[in-house]
């Protein structure tokens, strides 16, 4: 349906529209902002699923214990990744707005004098986001990675501890190979889920300032409904689908390569 619109120039404030063939795939290649925002859409969606998975495999390694806090522990990591997106955002949005939580502990602990612009400066946003979504993301991971840890045949691990291996090289040569096929899973899926990202920015920047924080699902959105032109949107949307099964698929055939049996 998407790619039937991509070739017309339909438009929500008219009942009809007129067949324009590839015209509205020719016009993209001149569009700044579509470049802009499918650049910063990349740029975030690397930066996160890279920070998530380190973070998600950290976490993992240090709740891979049995006691009695372990569970707690679990939840408290999980607790982002089920909570809405929207609320997730509004959350860190009271926190980081000029006078929010944030700046005002702060300035209290005289650490700044005036208040950061946490969400209004480019750069600053920008890393913002990158922070908010790969905190919420970050159970996720710890999940899938902890789930691949208890999956390890414990003989493998002792036999490489009686062979004389030491922590960091029990991980390098038995736990990091088998840990392949959980790697693949979060790299994979949180790529498609940061391709898409919309919520976060809404709720915490609108794509500002100056469009700086604009994503390409963002920006999609606001010219297919808010700008009524459905079928420059369903272009984007087309082009945005292609890419992320792109990158998708080329993730999959090399991380699949480091996967062994056992």
């Amino acid at each position: 349906m998407a790619f039937a619109f991509s070739l017309t120039n339909q438009n929500l404030l008219y009942k009809t529209s007129e067949f324009i063939g590839f015209d509205n795939y020719v016009d993209l290649l001149d569009d700044q902002s579509f470049i802009r925002s499918l650049w910063l859409t990349t740029r975030l969606s690397f930066l996160v699923t890279l920070l998530a998975n380190f973070g998600g495999l950290a976490v993992a390694l240090m709740l891979n214990v049995r006691d009695r806090f372990h569970s707690a522990l679990r939840t408290i990591f999980f607790i982002p990744q089920v909570l809405s997106a929207v609320i997730v955002s509004f959350i860190w949005r009271i926190i980081l707005v000029d006078k929010g939580l944030l700046n005002n502990f702060l300035i209290n602990l005289k650490l700044i004098a005036k208040p950061i612009h946490w969400l209004g400066d480019p750069q600053i946003a920008f890393n913002a986001i990158v922070m908010v979504v790969t905190w919420q993301m970050l159970g996720f991971c710890t999940v899938i990675y902890l789930a691949s840890l208890q999956g390890i045949p414990k003989d493998l691990m002792e036999a490489a501890q009686i062979d004389g291996a030491n922590r960091w090289q029990r991980f390098r040569s038995v736990t990091w190979p088998l840990l392949a096929p959980g790697v693949t899973i979060n790299m994979v899926l949180l790529l498609i889920m940061t391709f898409k990202l919309y919520d976060q920015v809404a709720v915490l920047t609108g794509g500002g300032p100056g469009g700086r924080t604009e994503t390409l699902s963002y920006y999609i959105i606001r010219i297919a409904f808010t700008g009524n032109q459905l079928g420059y949107g369903s272009t984007m949307a087309v082009v945005l689908f292609i890419t992320t099964g792109l990158i998708s698929a080329l993730v999959v055939s090399r991380l699949k390569r480091r996967e062994i049996e056992y």
